[in-house]
């Protein structure tokens, strides 16, 4: 039987169940590999679509996460729930790039169900390992920072890509090495491990990110250097941090002279 692009990642996008999320979304890329997804253009998008969250979890501003003790076993399955929010709302941003652009070309929604599978897949494995420490997904509180920029960006393809993949996916290009080493130094090699797997993915989630701003700067006589710095300073003038990690952004497709560029903004 044929999916529904838009219904069903619309569907997805707003259950709260995990294990429904995460098995519709594998079984949603199954069914695009095998031809069997349909582009349902009559599906209206909704304006106030809301990536659906655990009802256990607890939200709390940024400022109110605890610092973490890596030396006690709390301490690290708090880590590795703060991690495992982050891959769980990379579903949801996944989907909502999915359901809400629309008129884009077939490659791009082929990259996004790729990159919505993997997401799952590393919310698995992340929840799999928090389950050995005695904790599930909604133990810890968590914050909302990432959902926010989707909302900011809901209505331009260009600028989702420009401050999702490009700012908020690429920071962890920068800071994931030094989690996993920090892991491994305090015995917890299959967390390491798994954080290794995840940076290999994510260098190419955020070239893909790359890929398609540039192609939507190009298509709008845009230029992509001049455009980001200007989407920064509108949409997320606090957010751009470092130290930034020039090998692996080259590697996930940013250009050097601009990576120059926001190496002086994170100085200024």
């Amino acid at each position: 039987m044929n999916s529904p692009l838009f219904a069903t990642t619309h569907q997805l996008l707003q259950t709260a169940c995990i294990d429904e999320k995460c098995q519709g979304v594998v079984a949603l890329y199954d069914a695009w590999l095998n031809d069997n997804v349909f582009f349902d253009a009559c599906t209206p998008v909704s304006e106030e679509v809301i990536g659906a969250l655990p009802e256990s979890l607890v939200l709390v501003p940024p400022k109110e996460i605890k610092k973490r003790n890596l030396t006690t076993k709390e301490g690290k399955a708090a880590l590795i729930h703060a991690i495992a929010h982050i891959e769980y709302n990379a579903i949801n941003i996944a989907l909502d790039a999915l359901y809400r652009f629309r008129d884009m070309p077939l490659s791009y929604y082929a990259d996004w169900l790729r990159i919505a599978r993997e997401e799952a897949y590393h919310f698995s494995l992340l929840s799999q390992h928090l389950i050995s420490y005695g904790y599930h997904y909604g133990d810890f509180p968590a914050h909302l920072g990432l959902w926010e920029m989707v909302q900011k960006t809901s209505h331009d393809v260009l600028i989702r890509m420009a401050l999702v993949p490009r700012l908020l996916e690429a920071r962890g290009l920068d800071v994931t090495p030094d989690i996993s080493r920090r892991l491994s130094q305090v015995n917890d090699m299959v967390g390491s491990e798994i954080l290794k797997i995840i940076f290999f993915d994510e260098i190419h989630h955020v070239r893909i990110g790359n890929y398609w701003y540039y192609q939507l700067c190009r298509l709008r006589n845009l230029n992509p250097q001049e455009t980001f710095i200007k989407l920064l300073n509108q949409y997320a003038p606090q957010q751009l941090r470092g130290p930034i990690a020039v090998h692996h952004r080259l590697k996930a497709g940013f250009d050097e002279n601009e990576l120059e560029l926001l190496i002086q903004m994170v100085k200024a």
